[in-house]
């Protein structure tokens, strides 16, 4: 028999390399820990730049002072202006007639009186009244009537299914459908039959009473199934034929209703084409026999124009005719006188001079002054003819140079509204353009800005950087533990 004792220790230590290169590490980051903050004093964004503060500026000041808004309102009023605008009434000024007709009166000769034979004068010469022909328009008297056709419709009759014969529509082949479906039902059955005797025959059956029941129940079946068969068939063929008939009758009814309606409309366009031919042949009988109204009253007073105008040179005739014969009743007056005062003596030559000269000049101005009369009376209605043809002329005139005038500062007020409009556009345009330039300078600064900012960063974070790139090669250094044991024992042996 034998027993011992043992004894081990161990023990674990840094390595002092690796010790001191880990402690240098925590030292570094601990120095960039109590590293203090770091501001970045510089501008990290771009101020507006000058040319868009002017272009922002610009944009109010243009807003603010209203441009183009003058000129509007300046427009708006001409626009006003011109649609109150009223032509001026144009007075042309009145011409008169020269001065009337003088009237002339001879110079009076005085003379002693002689005592002459008084000869007869001419009676006056008449003039016959001459009566203007009257004027009677033709009379338009009513014409006839215009007489609608009567349009009647046609009666359409719905026909009756149950009077009509359907056997034209039957099918003409049902009679073989249904024998070739009863021929193949029978086939069946006789193959039913066949297989119940080959059953009988098997069973041991074959002639005796269930084989008898058997076939009997076949046959009532065929029975039942032919009859079923053959009722379904006429049924569905007289089904069909029904349904076919109703649709040739409802063909049929559609097509009278469509006749019908053509005949309506055809007597309705008939109708419409008689009322507008009546009221054409109406329209040109009136327009006829208003031309023939219109032709015989131009007839008329064309006949009553030359019976006028004859009367009045009748008139003149006659008027001429008693001038000429109070002339010569004057003469007849003065060759008597005349003869008388020669038979008087020399004494009376005087007085009958002075009569003579006397007569002479009175006829004579008469004759003047009846003259200057017409000439007057002439001139005076031209004068008036031609102060209402400048009268109308220059109103004329007038109202057309004022509406050229007023369509002329309407079209000179949209020109100025537009002209306005575009100044207006032309400056915020050039607002925005200058925004624009200063936009784009202010996003240049900006980019300045951050690239500065950019490298103040990367100035900023290199140290710590490194730090963990230190710290990243602290972690690939081996395990810095190292571990050693050691141990004794001891055998005693007993016997």
């Amino acid at each position: 028999m034998s027993a011992g004792k043992s004894k081990q220790s161990s023990t674990q230590a840094f390595d002092p390399e690796l010790k001191g290169m880990l402690t240098s590490t925590f030292r570094t980051g601990q120095r960039l820990a109590q590293t203090p903050y770091q501001a970045y004093d510089a501008a990290t964004v771009a101020p507006l730049a000058p040319a868009e503060l002017e272009g922002m500026n610009m944009t109010a000041n243009t807003a603010r002072a209203g441009v183009g808004q003058a000129e509007m309102n300046q427009a708006i009023t001409g626009a006003q202006a011109g649609m109150n605008f009223q032509p001026s009434m144009a007075s042309a000024q009145t011409v008169g007639a020269p001065g009337g007709p003088m009237n002339i009166a001879n110079q009076g000769v005085n003379a002693q009186n002689v005592t002459a034979q008084n000869v007869g004068q001419f009676g006056p010469v008449g003039v016959g009244n001459i009566a203007s022909q009257g004027v009677n328009a033709q009379q338009i008297g009513a014409l006839p009537g215009i007489q609608a056709q009567n349009v009647g419709g046609q009666t359409v009759q719905a026909q009756s299914l149950a009077n009509t014969d359907l056997s034209p529509y039957q099918n003409q082949y049902t009679s073989g459908v249904i024998d070739a479906a009863m021929g193949d039902l029978n086939r069946a059955r006789e193959m039913t039959q066949n297989q119940n005797a080959a059953s009988a025959v098997s069973a041991g059956a074959f002639g005796g009473d269930r084989q008898a029941l058997v076939e009997a129940e076949t046959n009532r079946n065929f029975g039942r199934q032919a009859s079923d068969m053959a009722m379904n068939l006429r049924n569905q063929g007289f089904q069909n034929a029904q349904a076919a008939a109703q649709t040739d009758l409802n063909r049929a009814q559609d097509a009278g209703g469509q006749n019908a309606q053509s005949a309506m409309q055809a007597a309705l366009a008939n109708q419409q084409a008689g009322l507008s031919a009546g009221q054409q042949n109406q329209q040109l009988n009136f327009q006829r026999q208003q031309a023939n109204q219109q032709s015989a009253l131009s007839a008329a007073q064309d006949s009553a124009g030359r019976a006028q105008q004859a009367s009045q040179q009748m008139a003149q005739m006659g008027l001429q005719s008693g001038l000429a014969s109070q002339d010569a009743n004057m003469r007849a007056a003065l060759a008597n006188q005349q003869a008388q005062l020669s038979a008087s003596g020399q004494s009376a030559g005087n007085q009958l001079q002075a009569s003579q000269l006397n007569a002479a000049n009175n006829l004579a101005a008469q004759q003047s002054n009846q003259q200057a009369m017409n000439q007057y009376n002439q001139m005076n209605l031209a004068a008036q003819q031609g102060n209402q043809d400048a009268a109308l002329r220059a109103a004329l005139a007038n109202q057309q140079a004022g509406l050229a005038g007023a369509g002329q500062r309407l079209q000179a007020g949209q020109n100025l509204a537009n002209y306005g409009g575009d100044l207006r556009g032309m400056q915020f345009a050039d607002a925005q353009a200058l925004q624009g330039v200063g936009g784009q300078q202010r996003m240049a600064g900006q980019q300045l800005l951050d690239d500065r900012y950019r490298r103040f960063a990367e100035q900023r974070d290199n140290p710590f950087r490194m730090f963990d790139v230190l710290r990243s090669g602290a972690g690939l250094l081996p395990n810095p533990l190292t571990s050693s044991s050691k141990g004794r024992s001891t055998n005693v042996g007993v016997t």
